[in-house]
């Protein structure tokens, strides 16, 4: 089980299902979403998905087709995205756990926009 919060504590959720590998985005959506090289992302049951304090303060905004992305109306935390199509899942934004992540393997997504830094 993770436990996770956005960047001003607000929001804190729990994960109750075993992540083992983080993928790493390049492609420019995902850059410009979070205003940086790349994005972190997981995919979780939503069912394993329980939100603790902040549900208040959750935004959302649909920034393609279908896909939403939610974050703190506090701080801005971008800390999971869905897509309408896919009403089981989540896409978990594994930054904002309260968690060491050197111990998760890290797969490379959209490599081809990755940015010569």
């Amino acid at each position: 089980m993770y436990e996770g919060s956005c960047l001003c504590g607000s929001v804190k959720y729990r994960v109750g299902e075993t992540i083992a590998e983080i993928e790493c985005c390049h492609c420019l959506t995902c850059r410009k979403a979070h205003a940086s090289a790349f994005s972190m992302g997981v995919t979780i049951a939503r069912e394993s998905f329980t939100l603790i304090s902040g549900a208040d303060l959750l935004k959302e905004i649909e920034s393609s087709a279908a896909k939403f992305r939610v974050f703190c109306g506090n701080c801005g935390s971008h800390l999971y995205a869905y897509r309408t199509a896919a009403p089981s899942t989540l896409r978990l934004r594994p930054a904002c756990l309260d968690t060491d992540l050197s111990g998760f393997s890290i797969k490379h997504t959209y490599c081809e926009n990755r940015l010569s830094l």
